[in-house]
């Protein structure tokens, strides 16, 4: 279902779906493009709440938001039902995994501003003292 999710799609009314705010505008603004060129868009994968008629977009935020944005009343989603499924398909997908790169160039770097600010907040006087920046 993950790899072709257009395979186990159905319409479901944009008003029943609810997405995450914090989104790209340029990504928004390429699926926009995308759509209007009839392109063909994968379909969201979304999670039914267990009691009501409502789903929560899973993966295709940004694809949601230009559908909403472009005047689109239903969106084709598949509703995920295996959630154990989705879990080691993203983990065999590497999406609990960052990439190596943002592990060297982002995590660790921040790691350290983080702690020559700790450094520099409990001892100003010194701090420069014993550090290379």
């Amino acid at each position: 279902m993950y790899m072709n999710p257009d395979k186990y799609a159905v319409q479901l009314p944009i008003r029943t779906i609810i997405a995450d705010g914090k989104i790209d505008k340029e990504g928004i603004k390429r699926y926009k493009t995308l759509i209007q060129s009839g392109a063909s868009i994968k379909s969201l994968l979304v999670v039914k709440h267990p009691k009501k008629e409502f789903y929560a977009v899973l993966d295709g935020h940004h694809r949601y938001w230009a559908y909403k944005e472009l005047g689109y009343h239903e969106i084709r989603c598949a509703i995920v039902k295996d959630y154990i499924g989705l879990g080691f398909y993203i983990t065999k997908e590497g999406g609990f995994q960052p990439d190596p790169k943002i592990t060297k160039y982002i995590r660790i770097p921040l790691k350290q501003f983080n702690q020559y600010m700790t450094d520099f907040i409990k001892n100003p006087e010194t701090f420069f003292q014993k550090k290379e920046l």
